[in-house]
């Protein structure tokens, strides 16, 4: 599936609001656009260290970050799901942190992670969410600005809500085990902290429901009848 270029700004990110949605039973892991790597030493510490752990990154660059001693036994160079053409293994967790988004068809991406599953195996992924109230707020005053990062990023061609993203997978052959929102509005990253501490502090954020969330972390298996089938 031809895809468009990605940026090679991202930072390495151990995603410590996706480590308590690792199922603990994973053996192998496949870990698609992995950046720089700081996912694999998060799923290195979690599974431990005889997991098989197989990153797939697009940029190169990126991609040579993540090979330096960052926990993964093989990184692959190429986008997902093109560049394991003609392999054969299979995966008992595959990982889209901040993925989906950025692709033209994820249905589809998703539709094809499902051969790629053993047969207990499960997908995970985090995505950003549209929802997010600072960006509700300055949409309703008229803005809408691309960002190099973050949920406007310039290269996120598809967004997303929490319903939505549920939607997603339960349309491409899925039953959605969990989603949970991350990254709440009062963490010092947010995009508006100084709003998120002001709510928190008035006891207001859990008033904002999914919209007090940046993200939210999705756990999938396919449906008993998309693997039979």
């Amino acid at each position: 599936m031809s895809q468009p270029p990605q940026q090679d700004l991202y930072p390495e990110v151990p995603r410590e609001d996706v480590r308590p949605s690792i199922p603990c039973s994973a053996r192998s892991v496949l870990d698609v656009g992995c950046g720089p790597g700081g996912f694999g030493p998060t799923v290195r510490d979690v599974l431990g260290p005889a997991v098989r752990l197989v990153g797939i990154e697009a940029v190169l660059k990126q991609a040579a970050l993540a090979r330096e001693g960052h926990g993964y036994d093989e990184v692959v160079d190429g986008y997902y799901p093109d560049a394991l053409s003609g392999r054969e293994e299979r995966f008992d967790l595959v990982c889209f942190n901040d993925v989906l988004e950025h692709v033209i068809d994820p249905w589809s991406m998703l539709r094809d992670t499902i051969p790629l599953l053993t047969p207990n195996g499960k997908v995970l992924a985090a995505i950003p969410s549209i929802q997010f109230a600072p960006i509700v707020w300055r949409l309703i005053k008229g803005r809408w600005d691309y960002l190099d990062y973050g949920t406007l990023d310039r290269t996120h061609l598809r967004f997303f809500t929490r319903a939505t993203m549920t939607e997603m997978f339960e349309q491409t052959g899925y039953r959605v085990l969990d989603c949970r929102g991350a990254n709440g509005l009062d963490v010092t990253w947010a995009t508006e902290p100084r709003l998120g501490r002001r709510l928190a502090k008035r006891g207001l954020l859990p008033f904002l429901g999914d919209s007090r969330y940046i993200h939210f972390i999705v756990l999938a298996e396919p449906r008993p009848d998309e693997v039979s089938g």
